[in-house]
């Protein structure tokens, strides 16, 4: 159930009939995370991770146009299989903060921190997954306010692919 409202609002809370751990696998290891995070009609042709405290994170998003978003990060709290927390910020092609070529009025370096966290459930598990701008004095501004309301409609895609993945996953999976 995505929400809407502030710049630190709950992005996505669903369940899986799916173990945890091949949740937290989805969102950890860069095979994985780079077939499914992305809109509809937008692929990740680079993904590479170190899913540790202060490891990085480094994926791009190429859309139908050809446009090519680059994002970077750092893994701030991994707790497998349960928690994980990690904020990134768009780049250039030099690893530059700049603003994204499909959203141009995005504040170059404000950076964004995204938490999921995994329940084990009857069913399965339950991710709930937050995102917020993390400079408070960002939050507010036109740009940020305009991109989380697009990052809601972008989240409920994305979480769609994860759902595909997951199943098609979960049939192979040896647990």
């Amino acid at each position: 159930m995505p929400a809407a409202g502030s710049a630190s609002d709950l992005l996505d809370e669903r369940e899986f009939a799916v173990p945890r751990e091949l949740v937290f696998e989805a969102w950890t290891v860069a095979e994985h995370f780079a077939r499914w995070f992305a809109p509809h009609g937008v692929d990740v042709p680079l993904c590479e991770m170190d899913a540790r405290p202060g490891g990085a994170l480094r994926f791009h998003h190429r859309f139908a146009t050809g446009e090519l978003v680059s994002i970077k990060g750092v893994f701030d709290e991994v707790i497998a299989p349960s928690r994980l927390r990690f904020t990134f910020t768009f780049v250039d092609a030099d690893d530059r903060p700049s603003a994204p070529p499909v959203f141009p009025e995005w504040p170059v370096g404000v950076h964004i921190v995204m938490t999921v966290e995994l329940y084990a459930t009857p069913r399965g598990t339950r991710m709930t997954v937050r995102q917020r701008v993390a400079e408070p004095e960002a939050a507010g501004t036109p740009p940020v306010v305009r991109h989380h309301k697009l990052a809601g409609e972008g989240w409920r895609q994305t979480a769609e692919r994860l759902v595909e993945y997951l199943e098609h996953r979960s049939t192979r999976w040896p647990g």
